[in-house]
């Protein structure tokens, strides 16, 4: 909910959320997502908005959760926007909310939930019952100044949802956390995305030595520092440190499954040998400077610090008291110190180095005979930017290519329409990481133009469902009611296109011999092969209830989906001859191959 008032000072990492276009529509939510797309990485914002945003008028104090069992993690957040932009605090009691949504998510009665938090909630607990899940990160995502008031309410909501966890799941390790993002820390990961060094101080390391390699574009030193020293940095400047690392320090918990943990006990319990036990650390600099001193001291000057890789060991170390740190006395902590005069190159050493941009599947995928191919076919076509694995730039995430079908989502299209529902919404990395499933998701003679008919297809569901529930509950007929309660079941968008795929002949009112050679005839841009689906969803939508029995474990349940789709294909055939025309008129668009 926004309040009136006047903006202020408008920052850069600001401007950049206000221009994003494609964000407006979803009001006070545009900058949860803005926040949440540069911090997680997900490149289709339509797509992880309709699978994750919870918002609505009984919401139970949560407008966002998403579940990442890929990436081990769950975020739920809470948002909050002001026609102030700069003046004031963000109001703690949004903060306080999220006490009643891990609440209600966690541990509250399924029955008593929204439609919109009940699949999130059975998700949620699926996952953790699943051992899925390594991290919950709590949000509260505004645009006003940060505060104390506003750190103690989340530092309590963290307390709930640890004793939750640790009442109803005791076996489970999760590490709870939690995040006040307002306008400074908005503005300071827009920074990263930028410019990776945010500590411009200079700072000398005595080492014992070292050697250089240097290259046209970069040069790096090879060294060992103390302990001290980065205990000394942290002091000063805390996370700005890792300014490049995205992930930040996620905390020192007590536990034996927590790595933060164990690098504090290591570098206590055998500091002599901590260097050859850790990893080290990765440091991007703009300058520094190798001296020996006329008595053989070496020490190495650097100007600018920012901490790539090994933030995880900064953090630990910094976090040492002073009683734990003389326990390290002698310790080091093996690191390279990088400078870099090209921006290109800097990005790729941000990217392959930084622990939450690691080489994923998609980048070996890239290389692939069948994504080069695909890429060729797409430039041909209107307005359609398909990039096949290949990741752009570092600003991407904040950054919107609105011609770009992203690889996620053609992914998932694919896998959906051709019968495999469960792989498109709960298995999309190993599309991308098991070779059998991408030979058999990415065939070869896949066309971008069969990709355009899917893709198309999954945004048109994603339209239609935004439109359901925009139409306030109060509202809603008992029929728009079932709709909406099938929508907003987790993954009824993907098992939507795979019953649609599974009906198409009934839907073409012909036999298809092979569902990889259907197409349009006419050439489309993306926008228009998403409005040639939409009459035929809408329709299809009548008998979302027949599906609505697969959802309730997020399509896990293979026999129920099967039944399921069977159940909807019997309803949309006793229906196409009463009202044909949707139907006729994709039809007449669509080449079978035949």
């Amino acid at each position: 909910m926004a309040d009136q008032g006047g903006t202020e000072n408008v920052t850069p990492g600001y401007s950049a959320f206000e221009s994003r276009d494609d964000l407006k529509a979803y009001g006070d939510n545009a900058l949860l997502l803005f926040v949440a797309q540069m911090r997680l990485g997900f490149d289709d914002v339509d797509t992880f908005a309709s699978n994750s945003l919870t918002d609505g008028s009984n919401d139970k104090k949560c407008d966002l959760v998403a579940v990442s069992a890929d990436k081990q993690r769950i975020v739920l957040a809470q948002g909050f926007m002001s026609a102030k932009t700069t003046a004031g605090e963000a109001p703690a009691n949004k903060a306080s909310d999220l006490n009643t949504a891990v609440s209600w998510l966690l541990a509250g009665k399924l029955d008593g939930l929204p439609e919109t938090l009940r699949g999130a909630a059975e998700e949620v607990r699926d996952a953790l019952s699943g051992g899925e899940i390594r991290e919950l990160q709590l949000w509260y995502v505004h645009n006003r100044s940060e505060s104390k008031n506003v750190d103690d309410e989340l530092k309590q909501a963290v307390k709930t949802a640890d004793g939750i966890l640790k009442s109803h799941f005791p076996d489970l390790d999760v590490d709870v956390s939690c995040a006040e993002i307002g306008r400074s820390v908005l503005e300071d990961e827009y920074q990263r995305m930028h410019a990776p060094i945010l500590v411009p101080d200079q700072y000398v390391f005595d080492v014992p030595g070292g050697f250089e390699i240097q290259e046209h574009d970069w040069s790096a030193f090879f060294t060992a520092v103390q302990v001290a020293d980065l205990r000394a940095l942290w002091a000063t400047h805390k996370t700005r440190l890792m300014s490049p690392n995205i992930r930040d320090y996620l905390g020192v918990v007590r536990s034996s499954g927590n790595i933060n943990y164990g690098i504090k006990e290591t570098a206590k319990g055998q500091p002599d040998n901590f260097a050859i036990f850790n990893n080290g650390i990765t440091v991007l600099v703009n300058k520094y400077e190798h001296r020996v001193a006329d008595g053989g001291l070496q020490t190495l000057a650097v100007e600018g610090i920012g901490i790539v890789n090994g933030g995880q060991t900064t953090g630990a170390l910094g976090s040492l008291d002073a009683t734990e740190a003389e326990a390290t006395t002698g310790a080091r902590v093996m690191a390279r110190f990088v400078k870099c005069t090209n921006a290109a190159v800097l990005g790729d050493i941000v990217k392959y180095n930084n622990t939450q941009n690691k080489v994923e599947a998609t980048d070996f995928r890239s290389k692939d005979a069948v994504q080069d191919r695909l890429r060729k076919e797409f430039e041909a076509m209107p307005e359609a930017d398909y990039r096949g694995g290949r990741r752009g730039g570092t600003t991407d995430a904040i950054q919107r290519v609105k011609t770009l079908l992203p690889d996620s989502s053609v992914a998932q299209s694919l896998a959906a329409f051709h019968g495999e529902p469960n792989l498109a919404y709960n298995e999309t990395r190993s599309i991308w990481d098991n070779d059998a499933v991408y030979s058999r998701v990415f065939r070869d003679t896949v066309t971008a133009q069969h990709i355009l008919y899917t893709y198309g297809l999954l945004k048109a569901i994603e339209q239609v469902k935004a439109k359901i529930l925009a139409i306030p509950s109060a509202s809603r007929t008992d029929a728009q009611k079932r709709h909406a309660t099938f929508v907003s079941a987790r993954g009824s968008n993907y098992l939507l296109v795979a019953a649609l795929g599974a009906c198409i002949e009934t839907i073409l009112g012909v036999a298809v011999a092979d569902r990889h050679n259907l197409r349009f005839k006419t050439s489309k841009t993306p926008a228009q092969a998403i409005a040639a689906w939409v009459p035929v969803v809408e329709v299809a939508m009548a008998f979302s209830g027949q599906l609505a029995p697969a959802t309730d474990r997020g399509l896990k349940a293979q026999d129920r989906v099967k039944k399921a789709i069977e159940d909807f294909g019997s309803m949309l055939e006793a229906t196409r001859s009463a009202n044909p025309t949707p139907f006729d008129d994709l039809a007449a668009d669509t080449n079978t191959g035949a």
